[in-house]
Order: structure tokens, then C-alpha cells, then sequence
């Protein structure tokens, strides 16, 4: 088994609903479903990882997620305060990404809160 079928399955399976995370009444996470497109908004995250991989060895381990999930005509978006960031699968183009991320699964919409996401997670 692919370590990424699980993930892709869970999220093709997915028709409808959301699920809110929160903290102290505070809201974290936002996931919804909106035809076939998957969107996590993340609004806060109140811990840090001290070791995390950084920000191309992330990309590269998404790179089979993404296309599994354009395989299955879905799209992932992820939202940091409800703005774009990354979108994996079907909806994403790439354009400048496709040289860093070798994807064309992969869309990078906004670098700079893409790097401060993943200076949350």
C-alpha cells in the first residue's frame, strides 16, 4: 500500500460536511468540503514542532498526495486566515511551482504565508 492511499481515499469518500477545530472557544482549524474541492483553513495553531522538515523536503513528500488526488479529480486547498496558499490535485496550476516542486500537482498561490504555515506546523 502507498503510503498516500489512505489519505486519498479518506478525502475521494468525503461528499459533503465540515469539521471546525477549536481551542478555548477559539477557532483553529476549518474543514470543509465544497463539491470536489477539500479546503483546510487554518486560522491557529497553538503548538510548534521544534523538528520539522523544511519547506522543499515538505513539498517533495506532497508531490505523491497530489497526484493521487488528481487521479481522482479532487482538489486540496489549504487557507492560512482564509487566504490561498497550496492547492494539490485536479485544480492546481502550477506555473513557476512546477520548477521547484517537479509537479504538476502542486500549485504554490502565496509564498510568503506559505512559509509562515509552515513555520506553524
Amino acid at each position: 500500500m502507498n503510503s498516500f492511499d489512505l489519505p486519498v481515499n479518506f478525502l475521494s469518500y468525503l461528499q459533503s460536511g465540515s469539521l471546525k477545530v477549536t481551542c478555548n472557544d477559539s477557532p483553529m482549524i476549518n474543514f470543509t468540503i465544497d463539491g470536489n474541492s477539500r479546503i483546510i483553513n487554518v486560522e491557529d495553531i497553538p503548538i510548534s514542532l521544534s523538528k520539522k522538515p523544511g519547506l522543499f523536503k515538505q513539498l517533495s513528500v506532497a508531490k505523491g498526495l497530489a497526484k493521487n488526488l488528481k487521479h481522482d479529480n479532487i482538489t486540496l486547498e489549504v487557507r492560512l486566515h482564509g487566504e490561498t496558499v497550496l492547492k494539490l490535485g485536479a485544480d492546481a496550476n502550477p506555473k513557476l511551482a512546477k520548477i521547484v516542486t517537479l509537479s504538476d500537482s502542486i500549485e504554490i498561490t502565496n509564498l510568503k504565508l506559505l512559509k509562515k504555515l509552515g513555520g506553524l506546523i
